[in-house]
């Protein structure tokens, strides 16, 4: 009676931590928008940042992101326009998560001095949560630290050497199997 107890205890247990099971979609991303001033005479920086996200859970609580990324950012009359791609993984404890992924994108920079490309890569490990709101929809509460990897590319040299703190608000839907 006892064995049999301590199973059905063990199966309620590991119940309650696979909250996502193999075969999940999921469909959601990031935006975030930021206006910076460098000090009160200077032009405001502003930054729009757009990353939706395709996941599917391979196995339980373990999901594969696929991640595209639009970043626009303005200053003084210089924009610079990102567009990349991202692929990743996330483990899930309950609604808590953590993972990583690697991103490869292209800058575009067109300033009053010139006009260049610049491709780069990055390694971004994560820690997110995912706060229910309604069947199925999360909202996703993240920080990410990026960590340039390699060389830049394209009209870039030197070594990537670019590190940035990142927190995300985002929404996240996951689809039953």
């Amino acid at each position: 009676m006892k064995k049999a107890l301590v199973v059905l205890a063990l199966i309620f247990c590991l119940g309650q931590v696979f909250a996502f099971v193999q075969g999940t979609k999921n469909l959601g991303g990031t935006a975030s928008l930021s206006m910076a001033k460098f000090d009160s005479d200077d032009e405001t920086e502003t930054t729009l940042s757009l990353r939706p996200q395709l996941g599917y859970f391979f196995a339980d609580n373990i999901c594969g992101d696929l991640i595209f990324i639009y970043e626009s950012q303005s200053y003084d009359g210089d924009t610079d326009t990102a567009l990349g791609l991202g692929v990743g993984a996330r483990a899930f404890y309950k609604n808590a998560y953590a993972g990583a992924e690697f991103q490869y994108d292209t800058v575009n920079i067109e300033s009053v001095f010139s006009d260049m490309n610049v491709n780069s890569m990055y390694i971004v490990p994560k820690l997110g949560y995912m706060a229910p709101l309604g069947h199925n929809v999360y909202l996703d509460l993240n920080g990410a630290y990026e960590m340039g990897i390699g060389d830049f590319g394209g009209d870039g040299s030197g070594p990537n050497e670019t590190t940035n703190l990142k927190f995300n608000l985002g929404l996240q839907y996951f689809f039953d199997r």
